[in-house]
């Protein structure tokens, strides 16, 4: 006795009676599912899947090397920048290697740098630095003084 195509049938509500919580729609859509897959081939699915693990893999990849490739920018950035404050930072504390190679260099780059520094820097460099002493002298003038004072 069918209902409806493919509807649940007399077997079903019998297979259902020893299972009444499971009931007749589950055994008839157990009895469907394995008529529909009756001699289905698998190698359709493995086509496929195959095909979905190409793609996968092939996002991934993109999604990978556009992230490292990024990445591998910013640190070399980051690198270079360090490396320009750091030589900036030797020259204006006066390390050596730093003052060797720009300011008292022997030829004519040196007599450039020596001239831009003594332009750019000349006067209004010094106000600035004696600015900054007359502060540190009044600082030491008072810290000595509240020495005595104790």
């Amino acid at each position: 006795m069918t209902m409806e195509p493919f509807g649940i049938e007399a077997e079903d509500v019998k297979a259902a009676e020893k299972y009444e919580t499971l009931g007749p729609g589950y055994y008839a859509a157990r009895r469907v599912a394995e008529t529909v897959m009756r001699g289905s081939d698998t190698e359709p699915f493995k086509e496929i899947a195959g095909k979905c693990a190409d793609e996968i893999r092939a996002k991934a990849y993109d999604l990978v090397e556009t992230w490292m490739l990024s990445d591998l920018e910013i640190n070399i950035q980051g690198h270079i920048s360090r490396m320009v404050d750091d030589t900036v930072q030797a020259l204006l504390t006066g390390q050596p290697w730093a003052m060797e190679r720009y300011p008292y260099h022997a030829y004519s780059r040196g007599e450039e740098v020596r001239a831009a520094v003594a332009k750019h820097g000349g006067e209004p460099l010094l106000m600035k630095r004696i600015a900054d002493l007359e502060l540190e002298n009044k600082r030491l003038r008072e810290s000595l003084s509240n020495a005595w004072n104790r």
